[in-house]
């Protein structure tokens, strides 16, 4: 059942960021994730995530990526959207790449008095992510 609704999900997120083709300029996104159910009080459940950038676009395993969070500001004054805002919030490490997919896992939150206030701290589907500068 747990892997039915994980397929519906990936299938609904790939219709709102489909997954670019090989070679294709795009942004590149969180598009899923999946979270270990950590049974035993020792274990520490782990997350990942799940890219649509891979091997074809320079990604292999050990990679470190940049995770963005894009967010809308609001013009108090003229009472309308004025722009939205994207900075950087994590970075994560590439486990495993294939051509167009990757999954990685959390390496590190930035520090927040580095980083604009973001609800929730997390990474979330939808997230852009970068090969850093």
């Amino acid at each position: 059942m747990r892997w039915l609704i994980l397929v519906i999900l990936s299938a609904v997120v790939g219709a709102v960021w489909p997954l670019p083709e090989e070679g294709q300029a795009s942004e590149f996104r969180v598009y899923s994730m999946f979270r270990s159910l950590g049974l035993s009080s020792e274990e520490v459940p782990e997350k990942d995530y799940y890219i649509n950038m891979g091997t074809a676009h320079g990604i292999h395993e050990g990679s470190t990526l940049v995770v963005f969070r894009k967010s809308p500001t609001y013009d108090l004054v003229n009472e309308k959207l004025y722009r939205d805002l994207t900075f950087p919030i994590a970075t994560v490490k590439v486990i495993y790449a294939e051509s167009l997919a990757s999954i990685a896992r959390l390496e590190k939150f930035l520090p927040a008095e580095k980083t604009p206030t973001a609800v929730p701290r997390a990474i979330m589907v939808g997230d852009t992510v970068k090969l850093p500068d």
